[in-house]
């Protein structure tokens, strides 16, 4: 399996493809293909012969948060990006029904041509926060990767996004959201918001990437056993990061803004 830093040294002229995404540059070498958006960033990821794989380490990371809830029939992925989270929980053995939205519609064409996007699958095209003001459907499990210019949108530090997001959300629903906090502080507005309509908030620092991820909960989060259990019985049992995150889960109250590093990271 390919590490991080692996992908970005590997992020050289003689492994470059042409790509029609603005402000990106497409590679392919040793059986996986990405896209980097800038000297320390991967926008999108695949490997080749498996594209549900997550190659991204913070986002197998994410798939904490499939753990929480009862079931899963309805997902949501804000941020589609490459469509790898769409590639990967349709692969479960029961596949849940997925809605996608992404913003930039270069994304959009470049996730088809080039990383294995079904065509079938439906995928608004828009800013998120507007599709969560005009969507009435409910979702079992949100996982939220948004970016503008490797920067999180200032809608995550506006209470409102989360209002509108827990409405969207069935009983028992958790979401996972992916954040590059450039400051101690921008991580607090961001859990301040959330705060506001989730009981259950935990955190993940990504020592390494520098990412900030937040599983949410109407309610509580599930005990630390129980969590366990389900990850023992799931396909994530042998899951160095999902693993790592319910290790490093640090659930409110807690002391924010320590070791947030501003370098780095996965979009």
């Amino acid at each position: 399996m390919i590490t991080f830093s692996e992908l970005l040294s590997l992020s050289r002229p003689e492994f470059e493809h042409p790509c029609e995404v603005s402000g990106c540059r497409l590679y392919e070498a040793q059986g996986y293909r990405w896209l980097s958006s800038g000297p320390n960033a991967i926008q999108t990821a695949m490997r080749i012969d498996a594209p549900a794989f997550l190659v991204l380490p913070n986002h197998r990371a994410m798939m904490l948060a499939a753990l929480m809830p009862s079931k899963i029939s309805t997902v949501l992925d804000l941020g589609a990006g490459g469509g790898g989270f769409i590639r990967h929980v349709q692969s479960w053995e029961k596949a849940p029904r997925v809605s996608a939205v992404e913003s930039n519609s270069e994304m959009l064409h470049a996730a088809r041509e080039y990383f294995a996007l079904a065509p079938e699958q439906l995928i608004h095209v828009g800013d998120a926060v507007d599709f969560l003001g005009r969507d009435r459907a409910h979702y079992d499990l949100v996982l939220c990767d948004l970016f503008e210019d490797r920067d999180s949108p200032a809608a995550l530090g506006d209470e409102l996004f989360f209002a509108t997001l827990a409405r969207r959300l069935n009983a028992g629903a958790s979401v996972a959201l992916n954040t590059l906090p450039a400051s101690p502080e921008a991580l607090l507005s961001i859990v301040n918001a959330a705060r506001q309509h989730f009981g259950g908030v935990g955190i993940v620092q990504m020592t390494e990437l520098g990412n900030v991820l937040l599983f949410l909960q109407e309610e509580p989060l599930p005990s630390e056993d129980l969590l366990r259990s389900r990850v023992a019985q799931s396909i994530y049992a042998s899951n160095s990061e999902v693993l790592d995150a319910l290790n490093e889960l640090r659930r409110l109250p807690l002391e924010l803004g320590e070791g947030v590093s501003e370098g780095g990271g996965a979009d």
